[in-house]
């Protein structure tokens, strides 16, 4: 495709990389402007007490086919990134005896439902409330008429208390990172349909061999440009303004217009440099009712012979939630705690935070030392919380003004706030950019 139209993406962030490298497949002027250092936005590297580590352990699946297809793009190999393993769920209990799912080789959904019924830590009467809801869910193609909380949702289902704690719960924020009392059942049920209905390897773990930054954001960068795609880092966006057909973006220190504006940029960013923009204030009155949920990921580095024995583990009955074994990123000793969601632990300081965390850890695994460095993480304002009607809140990739296109993983894909959600606005963003633009009258 041959064009003079100037397309400027604001937010190196993964829906930012992604549209970028869907439109640089054509011939385009392309400007990405990210305002930190680095793109990767949440899914970048971070350097704490001289050690790098990713801003916030992310899990990712075989359902994410955009990623993986971005990254075969850029000439890199699955088998480079990641390392594959079929569905493994444990979970350990302070409370309770915990459970262990193991999802087989045999074909989707039927590796799901004997998955199930061969699960330990639940009786055959609950195994089977949970298929028999599961099969119910595919035959109606895992859709409900109208959202829910998904609790509530669950227990008028036949769930009862000890499914929804140990089963659903746990899924609920490794999937949406809301809780399970408010969270989307809408949303959270199109992820389940994906991952355990349509392709076996779909529900695989891809445990990443790299830190975040060398896994996507930081080759993205290179093979943009190798093919001549505009990077411009540590530059910061205050405003937009709309001019004769012209969108002005005015930095600190230059000035810089764009025919197609794409805006890869956080909710919370995108009223800001908007303001200007009247005939924004629709969207801007629905992206300022959608509400952000925390992320904390605190690191304990341990001698290199201390390991999980598998790459992730779940905790319920404390203040953590999954513990992942960085070994398989290549980081031996390193373990990351994950807590989901809002709760007590935000209010508590390093120091707090740190014992506590240590004390849960020494409870379940005495045998090991006392970690020699503990990091900690908190990202705020992590992922958009995906509460019930949030799908009523999220616009598409195309505002109501010409040539002005946003995408993050807070558009209307349907997925929660995951790094293949972002990607997926992105690819769309650029489809749709490049239509546009393909039926727009040519001028001389």
């Amino acid at each position: 495709m041959n064009s003079n139209t100037r397309i400027v993406i604001i937010g190196g962030g993964w829906a930012g990389i992604a549209t970028a490298l869907e439109l640089s497949q054509y011939n385009l002027a392309i400007t990405l402007i990210e305002s930190n250092q680095e793109l990767g936005g949440k899914g970048r590297n971070i350097s704490i007490d001289d050690c790098e580590i990713d801003n916030g352990q992310h899990l990712m699946i075989g359902a994410y086919s955009e990623i993986l297809r971005l990254s075969k793009i850029m000439g890199l190999q699955e088998t480079s990134l990641f390392h594959r393993l079929p569905t493994l769920l444990e979970s350990r209990s302070y409370k309770h005896p915990g459970f262990r799912l193991s999802l087989g080789k045999l074909p989707a959904p039927l590796h799901f439902v004997v998955g199930l019924l061969g699960a330990k830590g639940f009786s055959v009467k609950e195994k089977l409330s949970i298929v028999k809801l599961c099969l119910t869910l595919n035959i109606s193609d895992f859709k409900v008429e109208r959202d829910h909380p998904l609790s509530s949702w669950l227990s008028s289902h036949d769930q009862d208390n000890k499914a929804i704690q140990q089963f659903w719960r746990p899924l609920c924020l490794a999937i949406l990172n809301t809780p399970i009392e408010i969270a989307s059942t809408e949303v959270f049920l199109r992820v389940l349909k994906d991952s355990f209905t349509k392709k076996r390897e779909h529900s695989d773990f891809l445990f990443a061999k790299k830190n975040i930054g060398q896994l996507f954001p930081k080759p993205a960068m290179q093979y943009l440009k190798q093919r001549n795609i505009d990077i411009r880092t540590g530059l910061r966006v205050k405003h937009v303004m709309y001019d004769k057909g012209k969108y002005v973006l005015h930095t600190v220190d230059q000035t810089i217009i764009a025919d197609q504006l794409v805006l890869a940029v956080p909710p919370p960013q995108c009223i800001r440099i908007t303001q200007s923009i009247n005939e924004l204030q629709p969207i801007r009155n629905k992206l300022e009712r959608i509400q952000h949920s925390p992320i904390t990921t605190i690191y304990f580095q341990y001698p290199t012979y201390v390991e999980l024995g598998q790459p992730m583990l779940g905790i319920s009955g404390g203040l953590l939630e999954w513990l992942i074994d960085r070994k398989i990123s290549r980081q031996p000793g390193l373990i990351a705690a994950v807590i989901s969601g809002p709760g007590e632990h935000m209010a508590l300081n390093k120091h707090q935070l740190e014992e506590k965390a240590i004390t849960e850890i020494k409870t379940l695994f005495p045998q090991w030392p006392t970690p020699t460095k503990v990091s900690i993480v908190r990202e705020k304002r992590a992922t958009f919380l995906c509460e019930k009607g949030i799908n009523d809140l999220r616009p598409e990739n195309k505002t109501p003004i010409d040539n002005l296109w946003l995408a993050g993983d807070y558009t209307n894909t349907g997925y929660p706030a995951t790094l293949e959600g972002a990607v997926r606005s992105g690819v769309s963003c650029a489809r749709q950019i490049v239509d546009h633009i393909s039926k727009s009258p040519k001028t001389s």
